[in-house]
């Protein structure tokens, strides 16, 4: 009987292991997405240096000093980010396209980065998603995936927002109302005033683990999440923002584990100053190794401002964060 009983379990432990519908992702490979849809996304919103901006009477009141579409580097001043931190670091990774968004191709990773990866389709945010939800590990970033694919001739851009369904990747990290606030209209990004948003460190795990608490300089625009109270257990970090009147507490950093998967998502972009920073030792001559040659005329295209030494605590936060995820 003892017997009969042992080989039972076992056929059900098979049956068990046999109807996973994917392998769990090996260890340590990483991918970090170049999407095609997102750089279309950019093409949209952000004019080609020089482009004249008017105001709402037709004047003009001054020219783009955005990379945009035509080579497209505006969204490379993201993933290039990545790119630049893990060839420095000996961080071994696979650039992939959107046609590797799908549950067999990111069956061969541990890791997928979303670098403000805004606009990706239904079919990727449901692969994703469960992909995660199977033991995948998946950092994502500012805008990732608050837009979907599907024409809307309501929004501008002609995209229509997530919405948070059952699939939506923002779901994620816990923020179901699927839309992209942006840190721009309350506190825009402008040296000459102070930097306008800050990252506070209020919670030391995880990603946040080697971090000192307190404040990480970023300066760049963020998203405003939902509200969540300071000692919220999902969220790590919360952004600190240069305006009197905003009161609420929007998380930066939020961990959570789904089934068996985890996620880090930041609500703003440090690879963004790390890009830049690296833009900068471009202009002064001193440009890192392997860096990508660009044809754009950085004297021109480019926001002066101290870019130099920036960021610092941001690369240990990014690195961090991809050791923490690597490891659990």
């Amino acid at each position: 009987m003892r017997n009969t009983v042992l080989c039972l379990a076992a056929a059900l432990l098979i049956l068990a292991v046999g109807a996973q519908s994917s392998p769990v992702p090996p260890a340590g490979k990483v991918a970090l997405l170049h999407s095609q849809h997102t750089r279309d996304f950019f093409a949209a919103h952000y004019p080609v240096c020089g482009t004249p901006i008017l105001d709402v009477n037709g004047n003009k009141i001054g020219e783009s000093t955005y990379l945009g579409e035509d080579p497209g580097n505006e969204y490379e001043r993201y993933y290039r980010g990545w790119e630049w931190l893990f060839d420095r670091e000996g961080i071994e990774y696979d650039l992939i396209r959107d046609d590797g968004i799908t549950a067999s191709g990111l069956s061969e990773y541990k890791l997928l980065i979303l670098s403000n990866a805004a606009l990706l389709s239904d079919d990727q945010t449901r692969a994703i998603h469960q992909w995660v939800l199977r033991g995948g590990r998946l950092l994502a970033t500012f805008g990732s995936g608050y837009k979907d694919l599907v024409s809307d001739p309501r929004q501008i851009d002609g995209w229509k927002e997530q919405k948070g369904g059952t699939f939506g990747l923002h779901q994620l990290w816990h923020d179901p109302v699927g839309k992209l606030f942006s840190t721009y209209w309350i506190a825009p990004a402008d040296p000459s005033e102070g930097v306008s948003v800050n990252i506070n460190v209020t919670r030391l795990e995880g990603p946040t683990a080697g971090l000192s608490p307190g404040f990480l300089g970023y300066g760049a625009e963020a998203n405003l999440l939902i509200q969540r109270p300071l000692n919220h257990p999902n969220v790590l970090a919360f952004l600190e923002i240069d305006n009197a009147g905003w009161r609420t507490t929007n998380p930066a950093i939020i961990s959570t584990r789904q089934s068996k998967g985890l996620v880090v998502y930041f609500a703003f972009a440090p690879e963004y100053i790390v890009y830049k920073e690296a833009e900068y030792y471009e202009v002064t001559g001193t440009k890192p190794d392997n860096w990508p040659e660009f044809p754009d005329d950085w004297n021109v295209c480019w926001d002066q401002q101290p870019w130099n030494d920036r960021s610092t605590a941001l690369q240990k936060l990014m690195i961090d964060a991809v050791n923490y995820l690597l490891i659990k």
